[in-house]
């Protein structure tokens, strides 16, 4: 943040928001992201603090990843939607090219979906 923004928001300083998940009150400039562009009103900050937003954040990206081992190209402790690595599934998507993956990845749809 700015200079000037720093002294557009100074009213801001001393003021406390209570989070609406974990019910403690932290301070609205260090404990809350800032959600719409002007930083100067109260309403532009969230009403859930930083801290409880990383924790929803991660549990929704628990139950939408799972950690393992690539069934394209090999590799362990990735991310893992639909057993592939986000790597090879923007290669299968046409996003990246690796031709390595590319033979990998036809041979893991032959063998997981068959021919058609």
């Amino acid at each position: 943040m700015d200079f000037e923004n720093q002294l557009q928001t100074e009213h801001l300083l001393m003021v406390d928001r209570v989070c609406r998940t974990c019910g403690i009150e932290k301070g609205l400039l260090a404990d809350f992201y800032r959600c719409r562009k002007d930083p100067t009103l109260l309403s532009s900050y969230s009403y859930e603090c930083k801290q409880c937003a990383i924790i929803r954040v991660n549990e929704r990206n628990k139950k939408k990843y799972k950690l393992g081992t690539c069934e394209i190209c090999g590799h362990g402790n990735r991310k893992l939607i639909n057993d592939i690595c986000n790597r090879c599934n923007r290669s299968l998507a046409g996003l990246y090219y690796d031709v390595d993956i590319l033979r990998k990845s036809m041979l893991h749809l032959e063998k997981n979906h068959g021919h058609d």
